[in-house]
């Protein structure tokens, strides 16, 4: 990683004191996801040391014994990452700056495989659920553990690249991220991810969506009908009547996706074209971002 002696960029007093709101939001999230990880200890973990039956049919217990909870819980891993790397902000705030060195690599890592991992598990839940509920296609058990392997590779990779050359990672207004100096990286690194999911999971979702409504029907082809598809599917598989069940609660994933990182996408794009981040801007940015840290992740297993 780069070396620690390096130059300092300041905040003014007034940019200090909004500045807190972010770690604020970062400490809330990270509250949340502590929750998600004494609830699943405490209703997944412990029963399943103590061989109880009962205790082990509780739904959350079943749900993370199956493929969608499986890509569920490595969301709520990638948000970890995120939040992670909103708290170093309180770091920040006490210095009134952003020290270049060890801490702001960290953190701009940290964005970077939170980011990467979050947009690749959202639209890996909505691509299965699809798969399952609208196209009924058996997913084999080792699916699931090789996307979830490629998903993790893919936001090491990414993140850690940059390393191998001086200067990419550094301060960005108000935290640490791709430098101005490198706008191709801001668009690829930061941009692209967040696009590209957005896309995918509106096109997903939407897919299910039409498919829970019984617009949409898949036999030899797919057709939009006005036929309520629950007459036709009352002998499917276990499997996909739980995946439907599950569904229903996930219309708001592409809405809170897009939504929440929409801003963060601006002010990637803004950079790209060479113009500064007005503070205020970027501060409620990362506010949208850190707060998907959290919320998405207990929406997600919720």
């Amino acid at each position: 990683m780069p070396s620690n002696v390096s130059h300092f960029t300041p905040f003014s007093t007034a940019q200090a004191k909004g500045l807190i709101v972010v770690p604020v939001f970062a400490l809330l999230s990270a509250l949340a996801l502590a929750f998600i990880v004494f609830r699943s200890i405490r209703l997944v973990v412990i029963p399943s040391f103590r061989r109880n039956a009962t205790t082990c049919r509780v739904p959350e217990s079943l749900f993370f014994r199956t493929q969608l909870g499986h890509y569920a819980a490595s969301l709520v891993f990638s948000n970890v990452f995120l939040t992670a790397a909103g708290l170093i902000e309180f770091y920040w705030v006490k210095q009134s700056g952003i020290h270049q060195g060890f801490m702001c690599t960290s953190q701009a890592v940290l964005m970077q495989i939170g980011s990467w991992s979050t947009c690749f598990f959202s639209v890996a839940i909505g691509v299965h659920t699809c798969n399952s509920l609208v196209f009924h296609i058996y997913q084999i058990n080792w699916l699931s553990v090789a996307v979830i392997t490629f998903g993790w590779i893919i936001s090491l990779v990414v993140a850690l690249a940059p390393l191998s050359q001086t200067g990419v990672y550094g301060p960005v207004t108000v935290s640490c991220g791709v430098t101005m100096s490198h706008p191709s990286k801001i668009l690829g690194l930061e941009g692209f991810p967040v696009i590209v999911g957005s896309v995918l999971a509106i096109i997903v979702y939407s897919l299910i969506f039409l498919d829970l409504r019984g617009v949409l029907r898949v036999e030899g082809g797919m057709k939009l009908t006005y036929k309520s598809r629950w007459c036709a599917v009352s002998n499917s598989e276990e499997y996909r009547r739980f995946i439907g069940a599950i569904a229903k609660s996930m219309f708001w994933y592409p809405i809170a996706f897009v939504l929440l990182l929409l801003p963060f996408t601006v002010a990637n794009v803004t950079q790209f074209s060479g113009r500064t981040i007005p503070f205020g801007a970027d501060i409620f940015a990362h506010v949208c971002c850190f707060m998907l840290g959290g919320w998405y992740g207990i929406l997600s297993v919720s």
